[in-house]
Parts: C-alpha cells; sequence; structure tokens
C-alpha cells in the first residue's frame, strides 16, 4: 500500500509537468548581432577622431624683450611638449598643433637670453 501511495504520488508530480500560470509563452526571436563593419551603420554625422588641429599664434613684438633670442615652448595642462625652440622676436609666429579633442588650454612661457628679462608665461583658449 506504502508502495502504491508512492507510485501515485510519483505518477500526478510527473504529470504536471512543472506547472503552468495559464499565459501562453511565445518565444521572442532576438535580432540577430553581427560584426561585420558594413552592417554596423553610423550616423552620418559622427566623429571618431581624436586629435584636433588649431594655429597657434603670438606676437612677441608685445612683450618688449632686450634680449637678442627668444625662445617660445607650448605645451598641454598634461605636460607634453608640442613646441620648444627659437623664434624671430620681431615678426608674428604661428604654426599647426594637433591636440586632443579633450584638450580646451594651451599653455606658453616665452622667455629671452637675457638675464635682465622676466619670461612670460600665458594661455590660449582653442
Amino acid at each position: 500500500m506504502k508502495y502504491c501511495y508512492h507510485l501515485l504520488v510519483l505518477l500526478v508530480l510527473a504529470g504536471c509537468g512543472g506547472g503552468d500560470d495559464g499565459t501562453s509563452s511565445q518565444s521572442q526571436q532576438e535580432k540577430p548581432t553581427t560584426t561585420l563593419l558594413g552592417e554596423n551603420t553610423v550616423p552620418t554625422d559622427a566623429r571618431f577622431q581624436q586629435f584636433e588641429t588649431y594655429l597657434f599664434e603670438i606676437n612677441p613684438a608685445d612683450f618688449e624683450f632686450s634680449g637678442n633670442r627668444l625662445y617660445l615652448k607650448v605645451y598641454l595642462s598634461s605636460g607634453n611638449t608640442l613646441y620648444l625652440g627659437q623664434i624671430d622676436k620681431q615678426a608674428l609666429f604661428t604654426f599647426p598643433i594637433s591636440v586632443p579633442v579633450k584638450e580646451q588650454v594651451v599653455r606658453y612661457d616665452l622667455f629671452s637670453d637675457f638675464a635682465g628679462d622676466k619670461g612670460v608665461r600665458g594661455e590660449s583658449t582653442l
């Protein structure tokens, strides 16, 4: 009798199939993903560049240095030097610089070979 009861309980549990909440579930088909470059489109106005090019200019004549040689250092806030060299103290100095897109300010130091001249520090907003 005991065996019959256990057998009957097992048959009932097996017949249940784990239960159902009464809602019919249809499996949703997932959209297939692809790794093909041609099938992964981007908007036409998307930008992928990491650097931007700007024209840096400075007029050394505005600073009235007494020395014969004038030197310029242009650098980023991270310390990366973009230019370091001698420039003409009478002419406008311009050159293109490439900076990371996230940079907003370029710093510069202007100094001469004369010990009596004080160096000039400044920033240029991009």
